[in-house]
């Protein structure tokens, strides 16, 4: 009886955190899970192969569990956060957008490495084109585009009802880059070998772009995800040597130029306060009538 009691009290004392800090909690429980399953990888022998490949697969739900954790915990509508995942009736032009950006991203880069830094010409990464909807397909689901419930669709209308949307893509950049630090270490993760400085880079400027898409779609985590998949799968698209040459520091530094150019263009002409020309999501969905609880209507984080 003693031990429910005190179960009781830590589940309590838990809400109240969760209520006060949802995003401070939100980064720490999907660190929390995501490193654990990593763990092996991290300080294990580290050898590619099927078992690295499917850790790093299942550490990837990390940000959508601990979102899912935590938007049931606050009395939160679970249904109204996974509903941001079926948002598909979207203007045709931002589908386009999370389909082809990337791609022209990895052009631009491809073509700067080309012209400044002397890189050669090699379009014989276009020559798999046929197996890019397979790619799309793995990375939408297990991916990459699998992480879009927790950064988009908890964290960023969460730090939007506190700050600007500019200033909530970099908090949400700075964390996801720390996310993936273990997977530095792992031999035959994506991460391997890549010039940290400049993948940072990238990704707290490619924040400000899935901000953007997330608010101009009014917050449809669908969007983002088919973002995400484009974006893994975008070095077929670098033509100075495809994705060997873009984990260079050259490949990687200029394709992150690249996106620093077009995420500052989205700031000037959006606005840093909202990256969008309507209302922008702030704070939780809906919360269901019958959950139980109310949630604090002002995170504090």
């Amino acid at each position: 009886m003693v031990w429910r009691i005190e179960l009781s009290r830590m589940v309590s004392r838990f809400r109240e955190v969760v209520d006060r800090h949802p995003v401070v909690t939100f980064f720490a429980l999907t660190y929390l899970l995501s490193w654990t399953v990593w763990a092996p990888l991290v300080f294990g022998p580290g050898r590619p192969g099927l078992r690295t490949t499917l850790l790093i697969m299942l550490g990837g739900f990390g940000p959508a569990v601990a979102a899912l954790i935590l938007t049931w915990v606050r009395g939160e509508s679970v249904r109204g956060w996974f509903n941001q995942i079926l948002r598909w009736r979207v203007p045709l032009r931002y589908w386009v957008v999370a389909l082809v950006l990337p791609a022209v991203f990895a052009l631009a880069g491809s073509s700067l490495d080309i012209l400044v830094f002397g890189g050669a010409f090699d379009p014989t990464p276009l020559a798999a084109l046929a197996s890019y909807p397979i790619g799309m397909l793995l990375v939408f689901f297990v991916g990459g585009g699998n992480e879009e419930p927790g950064w988009r669709g908890f964290a960023l209308p969460r730090l939007q009802a506190r700050y600007s949307a500019l200033t909530a893509s970099l908090i949400i950049g700075v964390g996801w880059v720390v996310w993936h630090l273990p997977l530095f270490v792992v031999p035959g993760s994506a991460q391997a070998n890549l010039p940290l400085q400049f993948y940072a880079i990238a990704v707290v400027a490619e924040s400000v772009v899935f901000t953007w898409l997330y608010n101009e779609t009014g917050g449809s985590v669908l969007v983002a995800m088919v973002l995400h998949a484009s974006v893994n799968n975008s070095p077929l698209f670098y033509l100075a040597g495809g994705s060997e040459a873009i984990r260079s520091p050259t490949g990687y530094g200029v394709v992150a130029l690249v996106i620093v150019v077009a995420a500052s263009i989205l700031v000037v002409v959006y606005g840093p306060e909202r990256l969008s020309n309507g209302e922008i999501p702030r704070g939780p969905p809906e919360v269901l009538a019958d959950s139980g609880r109310t949630p604090p209507s002002h995170p504090t984080d």
